[in-house]
């Protein structure tokens, strides 16, 4: 389900895609808020044990456009969080919605203001993590890169378990 707003996957959800004639197993993870592991619900610390216990791959969503109800920055430190404790992973970055940012204007961040506000902290309200891909459903937008990424992510994910002597399937979490 693809909404306007917060907390659409209520649940792990499991799943297997076919690409280039090759199966992979899939799962959504709910997002994370901003606050500490011990503040966490259930559901929260269900999308951890995923993250931390499955062999995975993370393709992480990030909403710039704060349609999801989320402010950039408590993003940006929910982001950075993960981003750190899971930095071993095979990961990519996804800015979702694009063509609303591209429509934005920078009073959208008025709620903090540019003093104070680190140099990273201002790139990532602008262009998300570094390397991230753009990306907009509705427009088409970065679709087919993103495509060709997550089955490169998928295929390299897979190799890796092989190496590490484990079984051919693999999951690609997503974290919002």
């Amino acid at each position: 389900q693809v909404c306007s707003y917060p907390f659409t996957t209520r649940g792990i959800l499991m799943g297997h895609i076919v690409s280039n004639h090759e199966r992979f197993q899939v799962t959504d993870t709910p997002g994370l808020l901003t606050r500490h592991d011990d503040d966490r619900n259930n559901i929260e610390r269900l999308t951890l044990a995923v993250l931390s216990y499955m062999p995975i791959a993370v393709l992480y969503v990030h909403d710039l456009s704060e349609d999801c109800g989320t402010k950039v920055a408590d993003q940006y430190i929910t982001y950075k969080h993960i981003k750190e404790r899971f930095g071993d992973r095979l990961w990519i970055d996804v800015v979702s919605k694009c063509d609303l940012l591209d429509r934005a204007t920078p009073s959208r961040f008025d709620d903090a203001a540019d003093d104070g506000v680190d140099d990273e902290l201002r790139r990532y309200r602008e262009f998300g993590p570094e390397d991230a891909i753009r990306v907009s459903v509705q427009s088409q937008i970065g679709t087919r890169e993103l495509k060709q990424r997550v089955h490169h992510l998928l295929t390299s994910q897979r190799a890796r378990i092989k190496a590490d002597g484990g079984d051919n399937e693999e999951a690609v979490g997503e974290v919002r």
